[in-house]
């Protein structure tokens, strides 16, 4: 995942990009009000892959062999990812069609499906609508490689429960929000869940030694580190001598420009040296970030997203894992 044309940023992000658009907003709460069945009483544990920090679980759609999901804290409605991966699916791609404005890079060309049962063996989502993405209209670049996973869920199990990521283990477990306790030792950081989405506060140190407080989008989808938005804050400078990446949006290409680390801190807790590379582009989505935090970061940390009481919970890991 290194080197100048290297990145690959998973965005299968699908934002509601505006409520005007009666389709788009009626796929965007489509799923509100579906049912989970639960094969005993919560918490349940989902054993997971960690790819590059993604977090991959596995799941049957309708009863089909299994293929794999990723956990993606970005991801306000699901999708599943149309190609020879997901053949067996048997999606119908016959309403394959634009999704939001072409200058929009979270409005995908999609192929809504309804109906599905999506079974990640202790959980089933049930009647589950979802957004089918052909993956050739995500494949900005050559030297972008493949998505490790055909389907995306983020929101469907973040509003529903607790769900406690322990990479050390290999799990997702899933809480019950009104009776989970956390008895921990982990840094609690407040998280502002807006548009589905988490946000947090972060102190940051430039390389100049400028400080300032950066909002950033907490995104398990995102297959980077951080990246920083120079267009959303006078003090986050690019690098004059960054190298340009590639990455990859459902809506189109994104560039960014490599950078030199930052000293990144979260809550109450010691900063830390964060790699970072500068958006230069139309990826800056206009909700009042100025960064993002992505698989490569959170993967340092065993975390708790907790959407009921707005935090997220960054437990220290067995072994560190250098940020890179």
């Amino acid at each position: 995942m290194r080197g100048v044309h290297s990145v690959l940023v998973a965005a299968v992000v699908v934002a509601l990009s505006s409520c005007s658009q009666l389709e788009l907003a009626q796929l965007y709460y489509a799923n509100n009000g579906t049912e989970a069945r639960l094969a005993h009483a919560l918490p349940v544990t989902l054993p997971f892959r960690d790819v590059d920090g993604w977090i991959i679980l596995s799941a049957r759609v309708n009863g089909t062999p299994p293929v794999d999901f990723v956990l993606d804290t970005g991801a306000s409605m699901l999708a599943l990812l149309a190609g020879e991966k997901s053949q067996a699916l048997g999606l119908d791609m016959s309403d394959t069609h634009r999704l939001g404005g072409e200058d929009d890079l979270a409005a995908p060309t999609a192929a809504p499906q309804s109906g599905l049962d999506i079974d990640f063996g202790p959980v089933t989502l049930l009647d589950q609508t979802a957004l089918a993405i052909p993956v050739e209209t995500i494949k900005c670049a050559e030297e972008v490689r493949d998505a490790p996973f055909v389907g995306v869920v983020g929101h469907e199990l973040l509003s529903r429960y607790v769900v406690e990521v322990n990479y050390d283990r290999h799990e997702v477990v899933l809480h019950d929000p009104d009776t989970y306790e956390y008895t921990g030792n982990g840094r609690i950081v407040h998280a502002d869940i807006s548009g589905r989405q988490p946000f947090v506060d972060a102190d940051i140190t430039a390389p100049d030694g400028a400080s300032y407080t950066a909002r950033m989008h907490v995104d398990s989808g995102a297959g980077i580190v951080a990246s920083l938005f120079p267009s959303t804050n006078a003090a986050i400078v690019p690098p004059q001598d960054g190298k340009e990446k590639n990455a990859c949006f459902v809506g189109g290409k994104a560039t960014y420009l490599t950078g030199t680390s930052v000293e990144m801190a979260l809550g109450d807790g010691p900063a830390v040296t964060t790699p970072v590379d500068y958006a230069t582009g139309g990826e800056v989505i206009d909700t009042g970030q100025n960064g993002r935090l992505g698989a490569r970061f959170l993967r340092n940390y065993n975390v708790v997203f907790d959407y009921s009481r707005e935090r997220m919970i960054l437990e220290p890991r067995a072994a560190t894992v250098a940020l890179r």
